[in-house]
């Protein structure tokens, strides 16, 4: 394959899409902050909104630098907008100077509070958040760049991805913390449902799709295609642990912007070949125990 260019190579997507292709022995760039975890990644900047060349053999650009914790964005809507838009509108422009092939992530929250499930990709957009209306305008941008330069542009609407190296904002970071370093697990609205996949299976679907030659500017979902309650995902780990701790709500944790139920169709990736490999079960089984394993690692960062 020839060589690509990942931004945010040290948040959680982009550190497991660095160690893919670089363990595939894929020539990989990165644009990210600090020093990275990933040998064998090449750093060629620090900053998104800055950055004016990329090298001129880079095939496709994985743009997944962003702010993704919903509610540092609700109280920051102008720093979410400048790095989600602004950055977007930055990696577009190197990406179309290098005739580069441009693959955004975005989130399935863009759909908002859908009228029906499951959800696909012709649904209307309807983001209530501040996070989701900065990934509506990026997405904005991708089609006018492939529509004005023909550009080959694929969006992502990525549902919720879990696995190891979770953030800490994440609901499975949230929960593995209080079941290993408490005596209960505390929440907002535990009966919301989310579509969960693991990393694995998102990984698997990113080579596909970096792999297909498409033309245009394309939106794919990419989430498991079932969904569970918070209430379940809590139950399930708490019987992992095989410890005795309680699930409670907390009404001063809610968010008044909360989706009930975000649950995706995926039969669109799915006609690409892409097919998820590990049960629910089998991938929680995966992230508790190395969380487990790392125990020290998630106290340090809780």
């Amino acid at each position: 394959m020839e060589p690509i260019l990942i931004s945010g190579t040290n948040g959680f997507l982009g550190s497991h899409l660095s160690q893919l292709f670089t363990k595939n022995h894929t020539k990989t760039y990165g644009i990210f902050r600090g020093t990275s975890q990933n040998l064998g990644v090449e750093k060629i900047h620090d900053d998104i909104l800055s950055i004016q060349n990329i090298p001129d053999n880079v095939s496709t650009v994985l743009h997944f630098a962003a702010l993704t914790d919903m509610q540092f964005c609700e109280e920051n809507p102008s720093q979410c907008f400048k790095i989600n838009v602004d950055g977007t509108k930055n990696m577009l422009e190197l990406a179309r100077k290098n005739d580069s092939k441009f693959i955004l992530a975005s989130s399935g929250h863009v759909y908002g509070k859908p009228k029906h499930l499951p959800i696909n990709e012709t649904f209307p957009l309807n983001p209530i958040s501040i996070h989701a209306k900065s990934k509506m305008k990026a997405e904005s941008l991708c089609e006018e760049y492939s529509k004005l330069y023909g550009m080959k542009i694929i969006i992502t609407r990525i549902f919720s991805i879990y696995g190891a190296r979770s953030p800490s904002y994440s609901i499975i970071y949230r929960i593995i913390n209080q079941i290993l370093t408490g005596q209960k697990i505390v929440l907002g609205n535990i009966d919301t449902k989310r579509d969960f996949l693991h990393i694995s299976d998102f990984l698997s679907a990113i080579n596909i799709l970096i792999k297909t030659n498409l033309d245009g500017c394309l939106k794919f979902n990419i989430g498991y295609g079932q969904g569970i309650s918070i209430k379940e995902l809590c139950m399930k780990l708490v019987e992992f642990s095989k410890k005795d701790i309680s699930v409670e709500s907390d009404p001063n944790l809610m968010r008044s912007n909360d989706i009930e139920e975000l649950i995706c169709d995926n039969s669109k990736l799915k006609q690409l070949g892409w097919t998820p490999q590990l049960t629910f079960d089998e991938g929680l089984t995966q992230v508790y125990e190395w969380f487990k394993s790392n125990s020290k690692n998630l106290s340090d960062n809780a």
